[in-house]
């Protein structure tokens, strides 16, 4: 900093300053100008500064290069203090690369020195050397396609495996046990060995024994995978016959092991088609399990005839693949069996077998097996007899299996497969719900039994099954709807209320019209027009047989389960060859149905027993007649024939039902007769009490409302459409109603005796239209009020003639009273003689109505009347 003090640089340059005036713009341009001019060049004199600079812009220009160099220093002190272990590092490495460069120099030196000091070989061995070099070479290839086979190995045993080809894999696994054992092979008095040729294999290659261990474990996987394929079904014998080969060439098993290890492989198969109810497919997955199916929307229960052919189907497919493709390997019975001729042709040098008779997949050998390795030319080097190579195989008898063994095997695995499989059918079947199905499945399984390929004997055994399950399901049907039909019925019996038993009318059950059929739809065929005609037609057959709604819906219960099983019955009844097993089915459904009839008979006898006790009550006596209706609709019904019962159970069934209503009527004729005998006494006492002295005329008014109401309580009854029954208790109802008239009137039951004889001679002309010689009980009481008559008012004659009219005019009110005449009676000539067969009524009196008719309008002949 001297020359900062130098007075000859400084004073005239700061004189000239001085006295000078410059502006503040050229200050400013100075100072940007030596700033400039310092950054370009950082050795400036200060000497030149001082001459070029002003003292003001030296000072400024000092105070930026301070800071310019404190902020450097610092600088260098924080990227010191940040990369000191990376300035580390890169010195260690580059001393440790300079070491490594010396080193390698120093060797290459020395192997330039060895080679200087080495001397060439003599001309005369250099011949010798190239022969044994070129057996060297051989040698060390041929030992190369030893290793590389083995290298090859793994992929393609894996390939194999995938693609199930389990027989070449067990080819190819065995060449490469034998390349591997030529390769260990150390014995020194063997000139074609490793060692005499120079070559320590396992010192030299441990590689080999590595790839070893990886090929050796392929050995159990073939096993286990050929072992589980055999599980699937809808495989070809031919793959079966070379998955058993594999297990017999693998393993060294005997043709009678390998036998066993199928029939054990396919009873699992068959194990899990029964837990599953049959359905599974017969594919099978990588890992030689059955593949599942999946169903959407399916129970466990099957529903469809389909569903349960194909699952019973399966079951028996099982059971018929293993014992046909059994036969096929090992006992054919036209040629050799395909083991026996596969194993020859294997064994042979020249195959005496034609390769034509045999599948394609059997025709293999070790060359064909080293094809399919990558890079095969190259395993062209490998020696003569692995290329030749055949799987050792004992043809002597412990490897033949003689017909007799095999079928003693075969008939304890379809014994026991038929056992287990019984319960399965049984189980398949019951998900069946209609007869007509059951025997289509039967059918069908029936059809394909035929065609399965089995010998007679298992054909048979396979149909017993079959057959057994399609009788067991049918009988299960019948029975449950027997059974359910029993408990609908005596629910029906315990709700039946007097309110709901309809009273017969004939107006109502002939001339109540019916519902129209509604029309099928648009593009219905003649089946929907036939369906509602027979529905019409069902309809009116119900309400001419005068079976109200109640009845019939009772009815119904029991005659439709008998007309579905007598249907059921005819649709399977058709053909011959299975007429033995109808048979088989009715008799051991038929106890059931006897046995349903018989109960039929006791609860409605017990129903009837209950209500007799509550006879007084008017509900009592409804639900009493509505039971004797249903016994003798009971005992006209086709009901126990269709229902499958024996003719002596058919018999005793109507019999009871008969006897039945014959007891129900017998306690209605009681209660009617005593509820009209109460009747008239109650107003017989009621009329005395008001009237002194009576005109007696003909019978009286109570009397007929009496024997009309009588009437009317027989048509309630609902018998006229069953005439004998009809007719018969009309008869007995008047009789039992004379019996106690004549008892009340032996009691003094009556207004006066005069008009006791009028309605004596009217009860004993309506008793003597029936013909049967019962009103001697009335002469009796008539001759007994006649005798207390001193003066008679009315001759005999009289009172006849007052009983025939009063009769002819009343015969259409008390019509159940009487007989019905197939002689119409000859009284008048006109037509009303053909309507009223008990007598035309006299015109000659004036007739009396007994209320005051209105006239009819004037207009009434104008209306027009439809005489279509």
């Amino acid at each position: 900093m001297g020359g900062l003090r130098s007075p000859s640089t400084s004073t005239t340059p700061l004189h000239s300053t001085l006295t000078s005036k410059p502006s503040t713009v050229v200050l400013r341009s100075k100072t940007a100008t030596m700033a400039t001019s310092l950054q370009d060049g950082a050795r400036v004199d200060p000497d030149q500064l001082f001459t070029k600079y002003t003292i003001a812009e030296v000072r400024e220009k000092q105070i930026q290069l301070s800071a310019d160099a404190e902020a450097k220093q610092e600088e260098l002190r924080v990227m010191v203090g940040e990369r000191y272990r990376e300035l580390l590092q890169s010195s260690t490495v580059i001393i440790s690369l300079a070491s490594s460069a010396k080193r390698v120099h120093d060797a290459l030196d020395e192997i330039r020195d060895a080679i200087q000091s080495q001397r060439s070989p003599p001309v005369r061995n250099r011949i010798s050397n190239i022969t044994k070099e070129d057996s060297h070479l051989r040698t060390l290839q041929a030992l190369c396609a030893h290793i590389k086979l083995l290298l090859d190995a793994p992929e393609q045993l894996w390939r194999l495996i995938e693609r199930e080809k389990y027989f070449q894999a067990a080819w190819l696994f065995l060449l490469a046990r034998v390349v591997h054992r030529a390769l260990i092979r150390d014995d020194a008095q063997d000139e074609e060995s490793w060692l005499n040729q120079g070559v320590d294999v396992l010192e030299q290659f441990p590689l080999i024994q590595r790839q070893w261990e990886s090929v050796s474990h392929f050995r159990t996987q073939i096993i286990h995978r050929a072992t589980l394929s055999l599980r699937a079904t809808e495989k070809p014998y031919e793959d079966i016959c070379a998955t058993l080969l594999t297990l017999h060439i693998l393993e060294s098993r005997p043709l009678t092991d390998t036998l066993t290890i199928y029939l054990s492989q396919r009873t699992k198969t068959l194990n899990v088609l029964l837990s599953k109810g049959g359905e599974i497919s017969g594919k099978s997955v990588h890992n030689g399990q059955p593949a599942e199916t999946h169903t959407s929307g399916t129970s466990k229960h099957l529903h469809t005839k389909d569903e349960v052919k194909r699952s019973v189907q399966s079951l028996l497919a099982v059971i018929s693949d293993t014992l046909n493709i059994s036969r096929e390997i090992f006992a054919a019975s036209s040629a050799k069996p395909l083991a026996t001729q596969v194993l020859e042709y294997m064994q042979e040098e020249s195959p005496s077998t034609p390769a034509q008779t045999l599948p394609a997949r059997f025709l293999v050998n070790t060359q064909a097996i080293l094809a399919m390795l990558p890079s095969s030319t190259y395993l062209s080097l490998l020696p003569q007899n692995i290329k030749s190579y055949k799987p050792f195989v004992d043809l002597s008898s412990s490897s033949n299996l003689c017909t007799e063994r095999l079928e003693e095997k075969l008939g304890d695995w379809f014994t026991q497969s038929t056992a287990n499989v019984r319960d399965a059918l049984r189980r398949a079947f019951s998900s069946l719900q209609n007869v007509v199905g059951v025997w289509r499945v039967r059918s069908a399984l029936q059809k394909w039994i035929s065609r399965c390929g089995l010998n007679h004997d298992e054909r048979s055994v396979l149909s017993r099954l079959v057959d057994e399950a399609t009788g067991e399901r049918t009988t299960g049907i019948w029975k449950s709807a027997l059974a359910h039909a029993k408990e609908v019925f005596v629910e029906q019996l315990k709700i039946v209320r007097p309110e709901e038993v309809e009273e017969f009318s004939p107006l109502y059950s002939i001339y109540c019209p019916l519902p129209v059929p509604a029309h099928p739809p648009p593009g219905s065929g003649p089946s929907a027009f036939e369906a509602s005609f027979q529905v019409l037609r069902a309809r009116l057959a119900r309400q001419l047989q005068g079976r109200t709604p109640r009845l019939q819906e009772v009815l119904s219960l029991l005659e439709d389960t008998a007309v579905t099983v007598q249907r059921d019955l005819s649709r399977i009844s058709g053909k011959e060859e299975q007429s033995q097993l109808v048979e088989d089915v009715v008799t051991s459904y038929r106890p059931e149905a006897e046995n349903l009839c018989s109960e039929i008979i006791n609860i409605l006898a017990e129903s009837v027993d209950r209500l007799m006790k509550d006879l007084d009550l008017v509900s009592g006596a409804k639900c009493l007649v509505f039971y004797g209706r249903l016994a003798l609709e009971l005992s006209t019904s086709s009901f126990a024939s269709n229902i499958g019962c024996g003719h002596a159970t058919q018999t005793n069934f109507r019999q009871g039902t008969t006897a039945l209503f014959t007891q129900v009527v017998e306690c209605w004729k009681n209660h009617a007769t005593s509820s009209e005998i109460a009747r008239y006494t109650a107003g017989i006492t009621a009329l005395q009490s008001r009237i002194t002295a009576t005109a007696s005329a003909g019978p009286s008014l109570l009397t007929l409302e009496c024997l009309h109401s009588l009437s009317s309580s027989l048509y309630a009854l609902g018998l006229v459409h069953h005439p004998l029954p009809f007719s018969d208790v009309g008869f007995e109802t008047i009789t039992k109603f004379s019996t106690s008239f004549v008892d009340a009137v032996d009691d003094s039951v009556y207004l006066d005796h005069d008009q006791a004889l009028f309605d004596l001679y009217f009860l004993r002309l309506v008793v003597s239209t029936w013909g049967r010689g019962s009103e001697v009980l009335l002469d009796e009481a008539i001759t007994r009020i006649e005798t207390q008559l001193h003066s008679p008012g009315k001759s005999r004659h009289d009172l006849d003639h007052s009983a025939s009219e009063t009769l002819a005019r009343t015969q259409m009110l008390i019509t159940a009273l009487l007989p019905v005449s197939a002689h119409p009676a000859k009284d008048s000539g006109d037509k009303l003689a053909a309507l009223l067969s008990h007598g035309v009524p006299t015109l000659d009196t004036t007739f009396v109505p007994a209320v005051n008719l209105a006239q009819p309008s004037s207009r009434f002949p104008l209306l027009l009347v439809d005489k279509r």
